[in-house]
């Protein structure tokens, strides 16, 4: 009952989104639109590529081996080696330290930094997750890093077409005794994301993120070997799975804390076993950029300023 109430509120309000998420489980139809795209582009993506190489030269990351890192994730579901240059973590932690986040990601509960325990006194209980509106096109260092020709060439050849950018989302994560239903919600239990028939993500941690302390989790390879289908459920819906489900699956050696300092970026494709985890001691700042096939308008952080308010 809940899976079709859930249906039918998406047909009526992202009928295009929640189609693709009902057709894009199943690998036989993910893969026929990845191959059909990829040749009906298959010029246009080559100029793209080659237009990229041409400006590589700018990128934050000249020196990265981008055919080695999309081979990589094509074959673990996540690739690493990439390193923001101190400044732009800087540049965009002051954008942070002067804008207002959101609790919980609505837009009716913003509060300016420094003031979270008294947004938490008015929400009454423990904010887990703020994130911030609006912030590629208020911090040119997150527009900047959106277009960069390495992490643009990167998407185009992975999705093996033309890159769709569908969104940036920023946000801090909190040590807090968050309740179940607020890990639920913000995905600190497993899960898989089905954005696309085939899509990416670069993340990028602003803060430096020890082993416990917020670390991004996932079963690398998990992408090409999903949780066995138990039943309906399994089939059709996107479920959370208990950490004890995803340790009887898969080997220990496969399931990865990605840890670092400040700076330290990776790609994933999310249709990965992952979660997030909730810090212990410090928060966790992290940006996420994704690109895919197509753009159903509903991953990315715009919102009108209008209808943005704090909580009083």
């Amino acid at each position: 009952m809940r899976f079709l109430q859930t249906l039918s509120r998406g047909l009526r309000s992202q009928p295009g989104y929640t189609l693709m998420r009902m057709a894009a489980r199943f690998s036989t139809v993910r893969s026929t639109v990845v191959g059909t795209r990829a040749l009906w582009q298959r010029s246009t993506t080559r100029s793209y590529l080659a237009e990229r190489q041409s400006q590589m030269k700018s990128s934050l990351f000249p020196g990265l081996d981008r055919e080695a890192f999309v081979k990589t994730l094509q074959q673990k579901g996540v690739a690493f080696g990439l390193t923001l240059p101190p400044s732009m973590v800087q540049e965009i932690r002051a954008y942070t330290e002067r804008s207002p986040s959101f609790a919980d990601r609505l837009t009716d509960r913003g509060f300016l930094p420094g003031e979270r325990e008294r947004a938490e006194q008015r929400l009454g209980k423990p904010i887990l997750l703020a994130q911030y509106f609006n912030a590629r096109t208020e911090c040119p260092a997150i527009d900047r890093l959106a277009t960069d020709p390495a992490l643009c060439w990167i998407a185009a050849s992975y999705l093996r077409s033309m890159p769709a950018f569908v969104g940036s989302n920023l946000w801090w994560t909190y040590p807090v005794d968050a309740s179940p239903q607020d890990r639920d919600l913000h995905a600190h239990l497993f899960h898989r994301d089905v954005d696309d028939f085939r899509f990416l993500k670069f993340f990028f941690y602003l803060t430096d993120v020890a082993a416990g302390e917020g670390a991004h989790v996932l079963v690398q390879g998990s992408h090409r070997r999903p949780p066995a289908v138990r039943g309906f459920a399994d089939r059709w819906n996107i479920r959370r799975y208990r950490d004890e489900e995803i340790a009887a699956i898969y080997a220990s050696e496969d399931v990865l804390e990605i840890t670092g300092r400040a700076g330290i970026g990776f790609a994933e494709n999310t249709l990965c076993v992952h979660k997030g985890r909730t810090p212990v001691t410090r928060p966790r700042l992290l940006l996420q950029l994704q690109y895919a096939l197509f753009d159903y308008g509903v991953m990315h952080d715009l919102r009108d300023p209008t209808q943005l308010s704090y909580l009083r």
